[in-house]
């Protein structure tokens, strides 16, 4: 399902400024894949700047334990250090596929965008060279927006999401399922997203 990019926009709002970002200010050595060109353009994550050194953080969405990061244009190829390579693009990491993309980070666990079939995968950090990641969605705009509905689903529970141990209430899941469910169009999809993501597994 390809959900279009007027209705991510208003997930991804309460998790930070958004403003149109041109492709020009794209730094990576290949062309920028159309999806996340119109992402950028149409949807524009740039968050908050508070400090001018560093410039505008990106989207930081809480969706459970480490926020998903979502990095302004200008640095997304800066964000694939440590993934496709390190320290500096002229050293690669041995066996990252180079079609892949990272384009969200949910602490070192990356969101991959799949440049040939543009699919979203997500991988653990600490599993080698990231080579058994788990397929998220069929799509960029399907990915954020069931990252933010989730994030949304959350924020709505507040407090009472958790027990007095801190730990999920079996009813939040299955109501961020429910949410999820009406995102996707799809129960069984939305299932099968949060088990590829791992979440409050």
């Amino acid at each position: 399902m390809v959900a279009p990019f007027d209705r991510i926009r208003p997930l991804l709002a309460p998790w930070g400024r958004l403003q149109p970002q041109p492709a020009s200010d794209w730094q990576g050595p290949f062309p920028l894949p159309t999806i996340v060109e119109a992402f950028y353009r149409e949807v524009g994550p740039w968050g908050e700047t508070w400090h001018a050194s560093v410039g505008p953080v990106g989207l930081a969405i809480n969706a459970g334990g480490n926020p998903v990061d979502v990095p302004p244009l200008h640095k997304l190829w800066a964000r694939q250090d440590g993934y496709a390579w390190s320290r500096n693009p002229d050293n690669p990491i041995p066996g990252w596929p180079a079609h892949w993309l990272v384009i969200a980070q949910e602490g070192a666990n990356p969101f991959i965008l799949d440049r040939n079939d543009g699919s979203v995968w997500f991988d653990m950090a600490g599993r080698g060279n990231f080579n058994d990641p788990s397929r998220f969605a069929d799509d960029l705009p399907t990915a954020l927006g069931a990252i933010a509905t989730v994030a949304n689903a959350l924020a709505a529970l507040g407090d009472d999401a958790l027990d007095d141990t801190y730990e999920l209430k079996a009813s939040s899941r299955a109501q961020v399922a429910y949410v999820l469910a009406a995102f996707t169009g799809s129960e069984a999809t939305a299932q099968g997203m949060l088990q590829a993501w791992r979440w409050y597994l």
